[in-house]
């Protein structure tokens, strides 16, 4: 009896042990696969904000290029234009101080981890924005 009772002792001793190991294992494994995901994800989100910098510098730049014509043609059209040219001048200089700030904005979110459909979306309405600044811009150039 003295026997089997040694003999369940160690078997029993020796399973909790095996389980203790399997557990420990299980724990590290978890951990790991957390530890992986997270700096995946890490990864991810900054190749994305990457590829949102060069569109944004992209945006930035033909803002540039629009607010110089801007300043060039302000001087092109004097001290005292016609009132509609003037009006269409001033409607042109607003919607560009607007898209100045919607660059901002634009800076702001990419900076803060906002999702890339998010800033997709300001990023086309800035572009469209633009592109009726340009539109303004030439028709005024036409117009002289």
């Amino acid at each position: 009896m003295k026997r089997s009772r040694l003999k369940l002792f160690k078997t029993t001793s020796l399973t909790i042990s095996l389980l203790g190991v399997i557990l420990i294992l299980l724990t590290v494994g978890v951990i790991a696969y957390i530890a992986v995901s997270g700096f995946t994800n890490s990864v991810s989100s900054t190749v994305s904000s990457g590829s949102s910098y060069d569109q944004l510098d992209q945006l930035k730049s033909e803002y540039h290029n629009v607010s110089v014509k801007y300043g060039e043609l302000n001087q092109k059209l004097g001290t005292s234009p016609d009132s509609a040219v003037k009006t269409q001048y001033n409607n042109g200089k607003i919607k560009l101080s607007e898209v100045n700030g919607s660059l901002a904005s634009i800076q702001n979110d990419i900076n803060n981890g906002k999702t890339e459909g998010e800033i997709q979306n300001k990023m086309n309405q800035t572009r469209s924005d633009l592109k009726e600044v340009e539109d303004i811009y030439n028709q005024l150039i036409g117009s002289k």
